[in-house]
């Protein structure tokens, strides 16, 4: 089950993925709320950059998968601007690493308990001990995202730690398939794709310095940083070239 926060008025059309139009005060509001909530739903949040929404593009189940998440909100630079350009313009960009620690500072007030899934054995153990030294009060668990998406042994052992929060870092589309087929397993629970977070955390990956964030240039540090992503950067032209032709057709 899924707990449907779904604010119509409040939503932005980017290429015909509904965003959510919150700023990360109101995504912490919506955590607590959740928090306090009686409820066996869940919350499932996806966190969409460009990359993620030209590949939803031209994949129709993924495009539905995230279109039934409770909120999309937009983490990238590139979503921000696709707004403006569409003269639909976001309150402000939810970097999905920053909305993470908001999660966790909200656990680590309330003792709440967060698995790990994601990145190589040796890396999410790693996030595990660092985030463990950070928020002493949270209590982790963890396993290693190469797995079968329906591996039943992972699914048990998340569903038997009752986790308050699962964050899941396998890259999409994988990341939110998982958490679409195995939700229904978990009860009262924040659900969240989170990319490379896992590694980030851990320490083995660091995030882009403030000057390239503040810029909007996070994205070409990750390209120049790590040539693997050269092939998933190719979505960025493409997602460009299709709001300025949407832009267009609206003259």
């Amino acid at each position: 089950m899924s707990i449907q926060h779904k604010h119509k008025q409040n939503k932005v059309d980017i290429l015909s993925v509904q965003f959510d139009n919150v700023t990360m005060d109101e995504m912490k509001e919506a955590v607590m709320h959740f928090r306090e909530t009686d409820t066996t739903d869940n919350m499932f949040v996806v966190t969409a950059n460009p990359e993620i929404v030209d590949y939803a593009l031209d994949d129709r189940s993924y495009y539905d998968l995230i279109s039934e998440a409770d909120y999309i909100i937009p983490d990238g630079s590139g979503i921000i601007q696709a707004g403006r350009i569409l003269g639909t313009p976001l309150k402000e960009r939810v970097p999905g690493i920053e909305f993470m620690a908001k999660c966790l500072e909200i656990a680590e007030r309330y003792h709440q308990r967060v698995f790990l899934l994601g990145a190589s054995e040796a890396v999410v153990a790693k996030a595990k001990q660092e985030l463990q030294h950070r928020y002493p009060h949270v209590t982790f668990d963890a396993h290693h995202g190469y797995i079968d998406l329906k591996d039943e042994q992972v699914v048990r052992k998340v569903s038997k730690f009752n986790p308050d929060y699962v964050f899941v870092g396998m890259g999409y589309p994988k990341q939110e398939q998982w958490i679409k087929q195995h939700r229904h397993r978990l009860q009262h629970t924040l659900l969240m794709g989170v990319g490379g977070s896992i590694e980030i955390y851990s320490g083995t990956k660091k995030r882009a310095p403030l000057f390239f964030r503040k810029t909007n240039l996070e994205w070409f540090y990750r390209l120049i940083t790590d040539w693997k992503r050269m092939a998933r950067m190719r979505r960025l032209p493409r997602f460009v070239s299709k709001v300025f032709r949407k832009r267009l057709k609206r003259k």
